[in-house]
């Protein structure tokens, strides 16, 4: 594993050079509902990327995490913190800028946060057009979003503090949840499916609050360690397989 924060300039300069994609976590400090820490999403996303990059070894190199992200949506939760999206997009050109002018020109977002989703895509066009600088973005919830559906109760919302993303904070840092305050399902309204993720077929931001009261959804309960690795299992494997692909694909080298 090569984490760039902890080498020193001199070591950083033959890392790069060995290097052939970034890798940056990015998650939020937002609301999980009674049983999961404000960090869960960052922390979910710094193991995935740490793990992806550790597999690939001098092939890559890990860049600081960043801790907050897009989480308007639950401000009606005590100790959400939010960004703009705007906010979101600087920081990552002004990485990605950072990364090019250390010879590192193809980088993979690791996300840990559903909401920074279409930030970050719009961030990837606008690096690759003005920077030369392929960006590809990995959220667990889309890259197994195949997956997951095995794993919760038919007719709840889920990809939010649920039996899915609980059993991945078991695997990645079981100090996450707060098992005591594990409580059933909390959904107010009825599921939409029109509007409703992880299935939404209509795009409605709405505030969390409308969905659950205390702003956890499916059922936590049902979480495990069990259901957590083969997740963060199938995410790693999926994970490598791509990026060893983007890594070796003359098709996917910056636009011009």
């Amino acid at each position: 594993m090569t984490a760039l924060s902890t080498l020193t300039t001199v070591e950083a300069a033959s890392a790069l050079a060995r290097a052939s994609v970034a890798i940056i976590p990015i998650g939020a400090t937002e609301q999980h509902g009674p049983h999961l820490d404000l960090r869960t999403d960052i922390a979910i996303a710094t193991e995935l990327a740490r793990r992806l990059d550790q597999t690939l070894g001098e092939r890559s190199i890990l860049c600081p995490p960043l801790a907050y992200g897009l989480s308007e949506h639950h401000l009606g939760f005590a100790g959400t913190l939010t960004l703009r999206p705007a906010t979101l997009l600087a920081f990552l050109r002004d990485v990605c800028e950072s990364l090019v002018a250390n010879g590192i020109t193809k980088v993979v977002v690791v996300n840990g946060h559903g909401g920074n989703t279409d930030a970050t895509r719009l961030a990837a066009r606008e690096i690759g057009r003005d920077l030369g600088c392929s960006v590809a973005h990995l959220m667990w919830g889309q890259l197994i979003g195949d997956l997951t559906p095995a794993y919760f109760e038919p007719g709840h919302r889920y990809h939010h503090a649920c039996e899915i993303e609980t059993s991945l904070a078991l695997e990645c840092d079981p100090s996450l949840v707060h098992t005591d305050a594990l409580t059933g399902p909390a959904e107010i309204a009825p599921l939409d499916g029109f509007t409703d993720s992880p299935g939404g077929r209509v795009d409605l931001p709405q505030p969390f609050s409308r969905w659950s009261a205390n702003g956890a959804l499916g059922d936590p309960r049902r979480a495990s360690p069990e259901i957590g690795k083969t997740l963060v299992d199938a995410f790693l494997d999926r994970a490598v397989a791509f990026t060893e692909q983007f890594i070796d694909d003359p098709a996917k080298e910056p636009a011009p």
